[in-house]
């Protein structure tokens, strides 16, 4: 069980897999976009946009550069914001009774929303080196 934790644990701070990964849903989710089967959400685009920005730049060799980190740092916190608005907008709505509890499912927006804010920060994380020890 210490053996999967700890693959799956190096899995989660390889920014190349975890890039990977990310970009592969991207392309899905645009891919499902383009075709017509969900509703053009302009929230979902933005934040597909910063993801997939994102997780170029986690696969790129240099993505530590300084440019790199700006593209990252403007990108993603664009990403940030509207997807902290979209899932602000439906506690506005759970606050005024008007939330449809049975709605709730794995492609709820507020569900999703919440998936992309831990996706773009944890990219984020990985771009900013977060989990490198501090040289005190």
């Amino acid at each position: 069980m210490n053996k999967i934790m700890s693959l799956l644990g190096s899995a989660l701070l390889n920014r190349r897999i975890v890039g990977a990964a990310i970009l592969a849903v991207v392309l899905f989710t645009l891919a499902v976009d383009l075709a017509g089967l969900v509703f053009p959400c302009p929230y979902c685009r933005v934040q597909r946009f910063a993801l997939g920005v994102l997780a170029l730049i986690l696969m790129l060799k240099s993505y530590d550069a300084l440019w790199s980190r700006y593209i990252a740092t403007v990108v993603g916190m664009m990403g940030l914001v509207v997807g902290i608005s979209q899932n602000f907008n439906h506690i506005k709505k759970i606050n005024n009774g008007s939330f449809d509890w049975s709605a709730l499912w794995i492609g709820h927006p507020w569900i999703l929303s919440g998936l992309a804010i831990l996706a773009l920060t944890w990219q984020l994380f990985l771009i900013f080196d977060v989990d490198r020890r501090s040289a005190r």
